[in-house]
Parts: structure tokens; C-alpha cells; sequence
């Protein structure tokens, strides 16, 4: 299993809004993706020009794949023309899950 997490600063808030918006679509489409068990976007609660970034998937191989579907060239064209301050994604290898709740 494979974590996706990391964060993106905006310049503004509104620069953030426009990649949410476009990200809706992206997250509706990627979660009917096999292999993808978990996929969203959020707003920091402490911070309204950081974007936060969740994924958990199956394996590579579904990750992989999923940097080659045609929502995520959209996706990357609408962050591409986005002012970003700051950014850092990281992907996490796990090898087992304890249940904590």
C-alpha cells in the first residue's frame, strides 16, 4: 500500500480556489480508478492558502497509471498555471495498518 501526502501553498486564496474547483473533477474521476482506495483534497484548516493532499493506494503500479489518465492531464494543466509558493508531496511505502479507532 502506498500513501500520497504533502501540501501546496497558494500565493492567494483565490489562486488555491481555482485548483479546488478544478480538483473536484479530479477526485469524482480518480476514485473509480482500480487500485485507488482513498483520494481527496482539503483545505489547511489553519492556513486558507494551503492546500492539503491525501491518497492511498493499492500498489505502483495503480499510481502509476493514474499519473497517465487523461483527468490528471487536466488537472495539471489547471495547477500548472496556478501561483504556488511552496510545495511538497511525499510517497510513503506501508507495509501493514493497525486499526486505531
Amino acid at each position: 500500500m502506498l500513501i500520497v501526502a504533502g501540501k501546496a501553498k497558494f500565493e492567494t486564496v483565490e489562486e488555491m480556489e481555482k485548483v479546488l474547483g478544478a480538483g473536484q473533477a479530479m477526485i469524482a474521476e480518480t476514485l473509480k480508478e482500480a487500485g485507488c482506495q482513498d483520494y481527496t483534497y482539503s483545505r489547511d484548516i489553519t492556513d486558507d492558502r494551503t492546500m492539503r493532499i491525501w491518497e492511498l493506494w493499492d500498489d505502483q503500479a495503480a499510481l502509476d497509471f493514474h499519473f497517465q489518465t487523461p483527468h490528471m492531464g487536466v488537472f495539471n494543466t489547471a495547477l500548472g498555471g496556478a501561483k504556488i509558493a511552496d510545495v511538497s508531496v511525499n510517497i510513503y511505502d506501508v507495509s501493514g495498518v493497525r486499526k486505531l479507532m
